[in-house]
């Protein structure tokens, strides 16, 4: 999947996940006027994530899935909380202005609270509603 098959139409510019960085992880986009901050984690069972068998998570799982808030800055500089959700690569979220869409999460076990290459794929686009 890629950024151009939202379920709109809409095609999505690509959100600065890097997941070389690991999870948790924040990061700040500026669309339009507006500044956004984005904090990205995965909460995942500490059954599943105690099978030593399992590297790679594709998300979301029955036990397992990628959680994202987003924080929108006001004009005096604090921050409003616009967005917190459980992400599903099918679906595209709107809120406020703009469009959300995560069709790709797949995290491997060493980048949680690990820093690294080790095959993590989290795909994010962002996208104003309204041309």
């Amino acid at each position: 999947m890629d950024l151009t098959s939202a379920p709109s139409g809409r095609s999505h510019q690509p959100l600065p996940i890097d997941v070389r960085l690991g999870f948790p992880q924040s990061f700040s986009v500026v669309l339009g006027n507006a500044l956004y901050f984005f904090t990205m984690y995965v909460d995942i069972d500490a059954n599943l994530l105690s099978d030593s068998t399992i590297d790679i998570f594709a998300l979301p799982e029955e036990r397992a899935f990628l959680v994202a808030r987003v924080d929108k800055q006001n004009s005096d500089s604090t921050r409003t909380t616009i967005f917190v959700r459980k992400l599903t690569p099918e679906q595209e979220y709107e809120v406020e202005n703009i469009s959300l869409f995560f069709p790709q999460q797949v995290v491997a076990r060493m980048n949680l609270n690990g820093q690294g290459d080790f095959g993590s794929v989290v795909l994010g686009g962002i996208a104003s509603r309204w041309a």
